[in-house]
């Protein structure tokens, strides 16, 4: 049986794999020639990993995953939940979780749980002549939805903000860096200029002990000024002695605005409505329960709805943050939703719901650094020293590569550190200086081969369940490989989305190689009975 599937697989898609796969190896050396760091080598050593792995994903049948999908999505939802708890944090983002021989970006392997479970859950909807409905969909008297929303009530009811402490954080660049902490355990922040301060402020003005942040009890706080000569501001104003503080609100210690800190408490923001949740949250409930009771019981379908998978990791990995991810995870969703089919009112609705979830994001959900870059791509010009630089310097080296580019190694851009991230979000602007608009063609070719023959494995599938699998590893390739050449390009925001197979990074490129190995083994079983 082993030989009769070894036989079957897509040579065309082994061979497109590994050509590309030894080009981004090609590439990065010369990225990583100015970083004095081996990061090629240990990109080697990451892509004969992922071979090890596709191969043991080609060895067992396909169809096995469909079981195995639910303990596998729980799994990475851990890990989602466990990178938050004690990840590690770089340049204010907790995306990676230590594994004693590397860090594990888990967000990557959450795309992979989805499409295992889209997969699972799209394949056993029976669409009817006009496609799938909303109401297939978002499933509203699913039993998921509402037992979350009593859950959550009851949490943040029970633990209050041990569930999230309250922040202080300050603004460096573009980005929020945390400083501090308020806990149950260390209910009090002293600030000051003195070694024992919990929060050391070295500007001008401020004392020794210049002012104390406590935490009352959940969800409520306050300033006190110790009698600072320079005192203690919130939003402005000078605090007389005492003040209750809000999430959101600006402190200052002193005059400099150096001294200047933000309070981010997410559970205040919270729990004025907890009432009202909990009452939306237990009418839904019951409202689901005598719905399913109705029908006559209960099944698996019931509890899960298409919409549940996707949005429960979206919101681990957004909190991380990671809003790159975030929308590649929708957008892979998506695209299985539309092979699926999708009835055209719904599609339209879907679309308006769709934009006005962008409107609230905007307001309620992107940090600011994020909003700078939206402003940014919007306005190029408009801050090229900071959220526009690592974009603004990608074309400079793409466009000077011309036709035929400078020559490997020889590109400026790349070999003079001017380009950021070089071999990380930007790799293909360190391809497009030194192989011009032939090399991106060229490149841009192969990867539009790799996706075609992907969706040709996905039309010749023997079954639903292997055509949805594969065209979601197809999805997965074809949107970061989009996503990564528009932002390169000045075309798309910069969301820092790798590009398969050539981005530095292990964690994506073998999640990349286990998605090929999915679809190598539903094009190798079409044969095999």
């Amino acid at each position: 049986m082993a030989r009769r599937v070894l036989a079957q697989v897509d040579g065309g898609v082994v061979f497109l794999v590994l050509f590309i796969g030894c080009l981004g190896l090609y590439n990065l050396a010369s990225a990583a020639r100015t970083l004095e760091s081996n990061v090629h080598i240990a990109q080697a050593v990451f892509l004969m990993v992922g071979i090890l792995v596709a191969a043991v994903v080609i060895s067992v049948d396909y169809r096995n995953l469909e079981g195995l999908a639910t303990p596998i999505f729980i799994a990475v939802l851990g890990l989602l939940v466990a990178t938050l708890l004690v990840g590690k944090t770089v340049n204010g983002s907790k995306r990676w979780l230590p594994m004693g021989f590397a860090n594990l970006q888990t967000s990557d392997l959450a795309k992979l749980a989805v499409i295992l479970m889209v997969a699972k859950t799209l394949h056993l909807e029976r669409p009817g002549g006009h496609g799938l409905t909303l109401t297939d969909i978002f499933r509203p008297f699913n039993l998921s939805r509402p037992l979350l929303v009593v859950l959550a009530v009851i949490a943040v009811s029970v633990f209050g903000d041990e569930l999230k402490p309250p922040e202080f954080k300050r603004i460096v660049g573009e980005r929020s860096v945390t400083i501090a902490r308020l806990s149950k355990a260390k209910p009090v922040l002293e600030v000051g200029r003195a070694e024992a301060a919990g929060l050391r402020l070295r500007v001008g003005g401020i004392e020794d002990r210049h002012a104390l942040i406590t935490r009352v009890e959940s969800g409520h706080y306050e300033v006190e000024d110790l009698d600072s000569p320079a005192g203690v501001y919130v939003n402005g104003e000078r605090v007389e002695r005492t003040r209750a503080l809000e999430s959101g609100d600006v402190l200052r210690f002193g005059l400099n605005p150096r001294s200047e800190i933000i309070l981010s408490a997410k559970i205040q923001k919270l729990q004025p409505f907890l009432p009202w949740l909990a009452v939306l949250g237990g009418l839904w409930l019951f409202a689901a329960f005598y719905s399913q009771l109705k029908r006559g019981g209960f099944e698996s379908r019931d509890l899960v709805a298409p919409i549940d998978v996707v949005v429960l990791p979206c919101l681990l990995v957004l909190v991380q943050p990671d809003l790159g991810t975030t929308l590649v995870i929708i957008a892979i969703a998506f695209s299985v939703i539309l092979y699926v089919g999708l009835a055209p009112v719904s599609l339209l609705l879907l679309g308006v719901f769709s934009a006005a979830s962008a409107v609230l994001a905007w307001f309620f959900v992107l940090r600011p650094y994020q909003k700078q870059r939206v402003l940014s791509f919007l306005d190029p010009g408009r801050d090229l020293a900071g959220a526009g630089y690592h974009q603004h310097q990608s074309l400079i080296a793409i466009g000077s590569g011309q036709l035929s580019g400078k020559g490997y190694k020889q590109g400026t851009q790349t070999q003079f550190s001017f380009l950021p991230e070089q071999q990380t979000d930007f790799i293909f602007s360190v391809w497009g200086e030194e192989h011009g608009f032939l090399g991106c063609a060229l490149l841009a070719g192969l990867f539009a081969a790799l996706i075609l023959a992907f969706f040709r494995i996905a039309l010749r599938a023997k079954d639903q369940f292997g055509a949805l699998l594969v065209v979601g590893v197809a999805a997965m390739f074809f949107w970061h490989t989009v996503v990564n050449m528009l932002m390169v390009l000045q075309l798309a925001p910069v969301v820092g989305v790798p590009l398969p197979l050539w981005s530095y990074g292990g964690s994506f490129l073998v999640t990349a190689m286990i998605g090929v190995g999915i679809a190598l083994n539903v094009g190798a079983r079409r044969y095999v009975f």
